[in-house]
């Protein structure tokens, strides 16, 4: 994983020659060419873009969450989770 570059935008890691730094507010940060591309487009295809890069980070999200609860859930003993 440490030969990508991660993207503030759609919080993914993409390899350096798909990155650009951006100016932000809180200074540089990386933006995949992805992204900055589709903010160019029209309002329709912009939204489009925002909204599926916002369910796929809802997905993204809660597969993590999941896989912590398990994670927690196999790691807790049978005594503390009452199934003795």
């Amino acid at each position: 994983m440490s030969s990508k570059v991660y993207c503030y935008h759609c919080m993914t890691y993409h390899h350096p020659e798909t990155m650009r730094k951006m100016v932000t507010r809180s200074g540089e940060r990386w933006r995949c060419i992805r992204s900055i591309e589709a903010a160019r487009r029209n309002p329709d295809e912009r939204d489009a873009f925002g909204e599926q890069q916002s369910e796929l980070n809802r997905l993204k999200a809660r597969s993590s969450l999941e896989g912590r609860m398990l994670e927690r859930r196999l790691l807790t003993p049978s005594y503390q989770r009452g199934l003795d």
